[in-house]
């Protein structure tokens, strides 16, 4: 039997575990990664810093997610456990937090997206965190991975995508190939008719949220717990704050609609929202950020959340282009950090059935 050649466009999460899976099923896997380092969301900015999750790490306890972690487990390279705790989220008002049973009468965007995400009475504590999966994938991945790789456009011959241009010169063919990146990107990358005309459209009104994320370090622990908490304020322009606490450290998110992303001066007013909604509860927690500026970080990932629907036959495919699967978070039905794996598991599923668990982490590959 002739050897399937892969192209896998991205090398986050879920194209490094699609890597793994096919390559293990006898593919001839390429990986271009358009960053100059592997990891995605999870990578790291430098090599003297850890790899680290970018999110508030709260995994709701949902009969789709404990059936994908336990998927995952059986998958994993290195020992997962996922044991459920019970999820008590507080919210801010009248001068003290109290909990949170909803958003009330006041009108968020993005109310739908926020309680799919963080509103489960019960939570799952994944250990360790997708950050140390994404990074045994990438020290243990069986070949070398092009880093500094964009794919710039695709060339479609005959209802198939036969040729990938990276950097805007390189030609790269395959027999199949993975687009992990979000799928608004499509439009730019296909050309003329190569999609049709209504796909074209649906991929322009996907509105996606960018997340904006204050990672704060403290002198001493804000609280105890480590719980969701909410801060809602009459703002019209911004969203909820919402955050955790995990002992001297902080991570507050922040929603922004995909449309005002590139809007720097909203961006900037954004973040100073977070940090006069965490004033609110703790009137000091900011001392020490503006003394260190080390302290503090700041993290701003487009097309973070947003689940969407290709209204096709096949959940990942357009009809017109046989060999392009699509392995992005935004198609997937469980919302976030999640959703990249669960188009992992239903590509592999398609492309190359039951496979064996991969090597453990230091096993030979």
């Amino acid at each position: 039997m002739s050897t399937k050649n892969t192209l896998i466009v991205g090398g986050g999460l879920s194209g490094l575990f699609l890597a793994h899976r096919l390559h293990l099923a006898g593919h001839q896997v390429t990986l271009v990664e358009a960053r100059d380092s592997l990891g995605g969301r999870y990578g790291r900015p430098s090599v003297a810093q850890p790899y680290s999750s970018p999110g508030l790490d709260f995994i709701p306890a949902s009969q789709e997610h404990l059936a994908l972690l336990e998927w995952l487990r059986n998958q994993s390279p290195i020992p997962l456990s996922f044991p459920i705790y019970e999820h008590r989220p507080q919210v801010f008002g009248e001068g003290r937090w109290r909990p949170f049973v909803g958003f009330g009468e006041v009108e968020f965007q993005s109310v739908g997206e926020l309680s799919a995400l963080f509103c489960h009475p019960s939570g799952v504590d994944l250990q360790p965190g997708l950050e140390h999966l994404t990074r045994a994938l990438i020290e243990q991945l069986p070949f070398a991975a092009h880093t500094m790789s964009e794919v710039t456009s695709f060339k479609v011959f005959d209802g198939r995508v036969n040729e990938a241009i990276v950097n805007g010169e390189k030609s790269v063919t395959a027999d199949t190939v993975i687009f992990t990146p979000h799928v608004v990107l499509l439009n730019s990358l296909l050309q003329g008719e190569n999609l049709r005309a209504k796909h074209r459209t649906r991929l322009a009104k996907m509105v996606s949220w960018t997340a904006v994320t204050l990672e704060l370090q403290h002198a001493s622990p804000l609280v105890e717990d480590s719980a969701l908490r909410f801060f809602t304020s009459t703002a019209k322009d911004f969203e909820p704050v919402v955050g955790r606490v995990f002992g001297n450290r902080s991570k507050w998110l922040c929603l922004v609609p995909g449309e005002r992303a590139l809007e720097h001066e909203f961006m900037g007013q954004c973040l100073r929202h977070i940090r006069r909604q965490i004033t609110r509860a703790w009137p000091q927690a900011l001392d020490i950020a503006g003394q260190n500026p080390a302290t503090e970080k700041i993290l701003v990932q487009a097309n973070a959340y947003g689940q969407h629907s290709l209204r096709t036959k096949d959940t990942y495919r357009f009809p017109e282009l046989s060999n392009l699967y699509l392995a992005n978070h935004a198609l997937a039905s469980i919302p976030g950090d999640l959703g990249s794996l669960e188009t992992v598991q239903a590509l592999e599923t398609e492309l190359c059935g039951t496979l064996n668990k991969l090597p453990e982490l230091g096993a030979s590959c």
